[in-house]
């Protein structure tokens, strides 16, 4: 058997793990924070943080090893897949890009306003929008996805 089924595989896992996980946050976690639960929330948003980046080293690495298997880079050219497969890579860029924002910049910002004592609404908000666009972008990317695969 080939690695490509398995890397595959792992690459469809991952996006799930990712995606998946910032639904539930988007969904379940930050409308719980909003009636007063801030200080669990903030704390399973730090504890997830090594799942969450896990999944996206893997998704990016597996993607990779998936560009390889398209085949000569005339056929990929000759496809269009290139382009899209190009536009798929500048969204994850991005959505890699705010997920960082939010995870290293946003949560601590949450945290932080939670221990002085501050008001967390601020970054409750950051991290909720920053998760709707990446959200957006993922749905966009899975298209993207499901294009290549198509060609």
């Amino acid at each position: 058997m080939t690695p490509a089924l398995p890397i595959l595989w792992l690459h469809l896992l991952s996006a799930v793990v990712w995606v998946g996980g910032l639904a539930y946050q988007t969904h379940v976690l930050l409308p719980a924070a909003r009636r007063g639960g801030q200080a669990p929330v903030a704390d399973m948003l730090r504890r997830g943080r090594p799942l969450t980046w896990t999944a996206v080293a893997l998704v990016v690495l597996t993607g990779f090893y998936s560009v390889t298997r398209l085949g000569p880079l005339e056929r990929v050219l000759e496809s269009g897949a290139a382009l899209t497969l190009a536009l798929k890579f500048m969204l994850v860029l991005g959505a890699v890009a705010i997920a960082g924002q939010r995870d290293f910049a946003q949560v601590p910002r949450l945290t932080r306003a939670l221990a002085d004592g501050d008001d967390p609404r601020p970054a409750l908000s950051a991290i909720a929008w920053m998760d709707r666009i990446v959200l957006l972008l993922a749905a966009v990317i899975v298209f993207l996805g499901l294009a290549i695969s198509r060609r």
